[in-house]
């Protein structure tokens, strides 16, 4: 940092503003709603927001639709090769419309369910958890239920994918999965 005051962070009420618009006539525009706006509305709000640098707030997004679209691959290690050929499949098959992250981290210590409980307060439209061994910790088994309730789940057992086949099956967890 070189003593530069921080930026403010632009709010869909600044791009409000520069349209003309109400604050909700902005978010419909940007967000997508039933309720239709105008042509002219929307183009002037599109325009503000690039012109301000406005980023959606995808919290505040994900927390009004009850999801977001974002899918959650969970891995115990990020150098597991196995692991990231079966991610590579979910990540061919969540391109169109969805954004992937990857979390890597031990499934079987006593933290992981606190870190899966984070991944579900982010809404993820999926979450994938790609584990060795036959089985995940019994106390984590209590938080997948918990996503499951609201969340697309898929436990992928990795033992269980032949390595050269690990891409193709991942793509085709990942598209039931979302399609369901």
């Amino acid at each position: 940092m070189n003593g530069a005051a921080p930026i403010a962070e632009v709010t869909l009420k600044d791009v409000a503003d520069a349209a003309g618009v109400s604050p909700s006539t902005a978010s419909r525009a940007i967000n997508g709603s039933s309720r239709r706006v105008t042509a002219e509305n929307e183009q002037r709000v599109r325009e503000a927001a690039h012109r301000l640098g406005y980023a959606v707030d995808l919290r505040a997004q994900a927390t009004a639709r009850r999801r977001s679209d974002l899918v959650v691959v969970v891995v115990e290690s990020l150098t597991d090769v196995m692991s990231m050929r079966i991610a590579e499949g979910i990540r061919k098959a969540a391109d169109d419309g969805h954004t992937m992250i990857v979390a890597a981290f031990p499934l079987h210590d006593g933290r992981a369910r606190e870190r899966m409980r984070m991944l579900r307060g982010q809404r993820p439209r999926a979450l994938f958890v790609i584990a060795a061994g036959a089985a995940v910790a019994p106390d984590l088994d209590s938080e997948l239920a918990a996503c499951a309730a609201h969340t697309r789940t898929a436990i992928i057992r990795r033992d269980d994918i032949d390595a050269d086949d690990a891409p193709r099956r991942g793509r085709e967890i990942a598209d039931l999965t979302l399609s369901g």
